[in-house]
Order: structure tokens, then sequence, then C-alpha cells
């Protein structure tokens, strides 16, 4: 029961809900990652994981795609300090993690190693987060292509980006994104084709 200015005992006061934080702008997000909080590393990796995890998955495939995720954003860790803030963060990553995928080229190529003891009894991988079972069987057909052809449809036509922010993440000109992305799409239908045969 309520009386002028008495506090009702059945119904004491809640205390104020907290709210989730509002994302970040870009800019104090780089600010943050400069500065080496933590929290800002945090809210890059959640905003940008599942675009390098599918990127990653496309060029190396399911068992390096997680390793090559975690690299990329330790590099990018370590290179905030030299980030300029020309490009988005999404497509900076996007060039941290071509970088990492060419250096796993080559000591992959390095390091080719001896079949382990007792390898054949191993448990095969947990599928990757994040990818449905449909996009993960167009991505297994894209492996055919070269690395540039699939990187370019995947940040096309799964991550939305414009041409010339591929261009800027594929470190080329937007002409040589669009004329990918006719060869690309052009292989693949002679592949469906062909299949279908």
């Amino acid at each position: 029961m309520t009386l002028d200015g008495a506090v009702d005992v059945l119904d004491p006061p809640r205390p104020p809900v907290m709210s989730e934080p509002a994302p970040r702008s870009e800019a104090d997000l780089v600010a943050a990652c400069r500065a080496g909080r933590r929290e800002g590393f945090d809210e890059l990796v959640s905003r940008h994981y599942d675009r390098i995890h599918r990127l990653a998955y496309t060029m190396a495939g399911p068992g390096a795609a997680a390793d090559l995720a975690q690299e990329t954003f330790l590099a990018a860790v370590k290179a905030f300090p030299n980030f300029r803030g020309d490009s988005q963060l999404a497509t900076w990553l996007i060039s941290i993690l071509r970088n990492q995928y060419s250096l796993w080229l080559r000591g992959r190529r390095k390091w080719q190693l001896a079949p382990l003891e007792g390898e054949d009894q191993r448990q095969p991988a947990p599928e990757p987060r994040g990818i449905e079972k449909g996009v993960r069987e167009i991505l297994d057909r894209l492996k055919e292509l070269p690395e540039d052809l699939r990187t370019t449809l995947v940040l096309f036509y799964l991550d939305g980006l414009k041409y010339s922010e591929i261009a800027q993440a594929m470190e080329c000109p937007v002409g040589t994104v669009r004329s990918r992305l006719f060869e690309a799409r052009e292989r693949l239908k002679k592949m469906v084709q062909k299949s279908e045969a």
C-alpha cells in the first residue's frame, strides 16, 4: 500500500537495469585497441571473427581455418600501432588474413610432416562454427578455384562487401575485382555443368 510520499513495503524500488553498452564506433574501437585495452580486442574479435573464419575456411579448409583466424587476430594486435586508419578494420583484417595464408602456405610446403602413429584412429575435427551445411558445400566446391577468385567471391556474395572494399582488402584495382568475379562465376558455371553431365 502506498501513501503520499511513503515507500510501498510490498513493492520495494528496483535497482536500475544495467543495459549492455552500445557497440563502439570503429574509431573508438581502433583507439581502444591501440591503447592495448583487452575489451577493445575482445570486441574486435567478436565483430570480425565470423568473416575472417569463413574466409580462412575457403582458403585453407576446415583443418586450418581456426588457426589462420587466430593468427590473423594475433598479427592485428601486433600491427595496431602501425594501423593508419586509411581503410576499414574489416578490409585491414582481410589483408592480414591473406598475408597469414601466404605464410601458412610457405610453411606447409617447407615442413611436410610424416604421418603420425595412430593417425587413422584420431577423431575427426568438429565442424567449423558459424558455417551452415549448404554454405559449406558451396565453399568446398570453390576449393577448385584459385585463392584470389575464391576470396573475391566470398567477400562479394557472402560478406556483401562493395567492389571498392574488396579492392582495398585485396590490394588491387576495382577493375580487377570485377574481372575476378566474372571469371569465378564462369568457372563455377562450367564446374556445375560438368558435374551435372
